[in-house]
């Protein structure tokens, strides 16, 4: 094989690898959610992408929550806010909340989900300084990661601690949920041999985050 022949190799195995990149970066942001109808039929879905629209719903008025397919459909043009993905959620999409629009995808929905959770996120702030993201007023730049309990998003930062490295392959429960639900401390102290009181506990064994999720996702 030429040297010509090898350097083409070594490129297309990396073209593979960046499609597979993009792929698993695409599945944790969407979550699998259906691009061309609304979700709302599926009842309260076990974890999609949302989005809140801030032309509908406006800071200051009614909170609430698009799914994937509306935020394409029914929304295009306005300005909207990219939760990422959040579980148990029944998508809002011209409901009673919304005074003027009319959902295209689905229009027959109930005026309110009552089971939906909703944060200071669907108004474009995250974080304990409820600052949006991107920041254009911050000049920091700092890694937004999200807490498993609430779903809320933090700076690396405002976390009162060392954020530690591959971040990515572990997971975060912020001091505010852990303040909120005082059993997660056995369940800490269980696994790391030792009680840690610091404003975050990240953890890298699977079976705790099993766990945890099983006890909040039927929330």
């Amino acid at each position: 094989m030429s040297e010509e022949q090898t350097e083409q190799t070594v490129s297309l195995v990396d073209v593979l690898e960046e499609d597979e990149e993009l792929e698993e970066e695409a599945s944790a942001v969407l979550a699998g959610s259906d691009s061309d109808h609304c979700s709302y039929p599926q009842g309260y879905v076990k974890r999609q992408a949302l989005y809140a629209c801030n032309t509908c719903t406006p800071k200051g008025g009614e909170v609430a929550g698009v799914c994937l397919a509306c935020s394409y459909k029914c929304h295009e043009g306005h300005d909207l806010f990219e939760l990422y993905t959040k579980r148990n959620f029944r998508c809002d999409c011209g409901n009673g909340k919304f005074t003027e629009l009319q959902c295209k995808l689905f229009p027959d929905k109930e005026e309110v989900n009552s089971l939906n959770k909703y944060s200071h996120n669907f108004f474009g702030e995250y974080c304990t300084c409820s600052r949006p993201y991107p920041d254009p007023d911050d000049k920091v730049e700092d890694e937004m990661i999200q807490c498993v309990v609430c779903e809320d998003w933090l700076h690396g930062r405002h976390l009162g601690c060392v954020v530690p490295d591959c971040v990515e392959l572990q997971e975060m429960i912020c001091e505010s949920c852990m303040s909120k639900n005082p059993f997660l401390w056995t369940f800490a102290a269980h696994l790391a041999g030792k009680l840690l009181l610091s404003v975050m506990y990240f953890l890298s064994v699977m079976h705790f985050w099993s766990v945890i999720y099983f006890l909040f996702s039927s929330r």
